[in-house]
């Protein structure tokens, strides 16, 4: 083998070798992505409804630092039964212009659920304030950091006198719930400003219905032999 056969074939082996080592780069140049956890999706979600609100993006970021932090101190079944802090409220009270609204949030199949169904999470607020609320201006933003459920809603519920009842029921599923809740409440006179307030809420499994067997078919019963018949069994006649 002479001096040029031994250049091509050096030639060719270092050909070969950068096919391969650029095959591989290509191959390892992009990994698939990771799916995303149910938290990440219901942030993207949230972002998304929120749009261009401030308020509903700043509740979101909230939000959503908060289910981070839950998720990855893997806290569960931990709640407060109102919201963390009293959420300090502008514009109204008795002592004007400052007061503070207290929120809280209801787990549905609970002993204390107020007829919420199982499933579901009931939010309600109420303000320092004298007088029946004329309109409810309040938001509240929630994600369930088990299954990625979330929304932004109104707190517009009506009562029974046709006035705001500064609640709302969502649909949350079970889970440990984060939520943020802000806006404002109309009075006679008077518009309270709600600053944010964050909660963290357990959500139970729903209740397992028992199942309940078939009743089965009633035993036959033999039916008595007629009267006069040999029941011995015995074909010999009498003697």
């Amino acid at each position: 083998m002479n001096g040029r056969t031994l250049r091509r074939a050096a030639s060719a082996a270092i050909a070969a070798t950068t096919v391969v080592l650029g095959t591989t780069a290509i191959a390892y140049a992009e990994p698939e992505p990771a799916p995303k956890t149910p938290v990440e999706v219901g942030i993207d979600n949230l972002t998304e409804a929120a749009d261009d609100n401030a308020e509903a993006v700043a509740a979101v970021q909230s939000t959503a630092k908060t289910a981070q932090l839950i998720t990855a101190a893997r806290l569960g079944n931990v709640a407060f039964a109102p919201f963390a802090y009293q959420a300090p409220t502008i514009g109204c009270g008795h002592n004007m212009p400052f007061t503070m609204t207290v929120a809280s949030a209801v787990s549905g199949g609970t002993p204390d659920s107020l007829g919420t169904a199982p499933g579901s999470l009931r939010f309600q607020a109420v303000t320092a304030h004298s007088g029946m609320p004329l309109a409810s201006g309040l938001s509240v933003v929630w994600l369930n950091v088990n299954n990625g459920r979330s929304g932004i809603n109104a707190l517009d519920d009506i009562s029974e006198y046709n006035l705001p009842s500064l609640s709302k029921t969502v649909e949350s599923g079970a889970g440990t719930v984060i939520a943020s809740l802000w806006g404002t409440i109309d009075y006679p006179g008077a518009r309270c400003l709600v600053t944010p307030t964050v909660g963290l809420f357990t959500v139970p499994d729903l209740p397992v219905e028992p199942q309940v067997e078939a009743p089965g078919a009633p035993p036959v019963e033999n039916a008595p032999a007629p009267a006069g018949t040999n029941d011995t069994g015995s074909n010999t006649p009498p003697a």
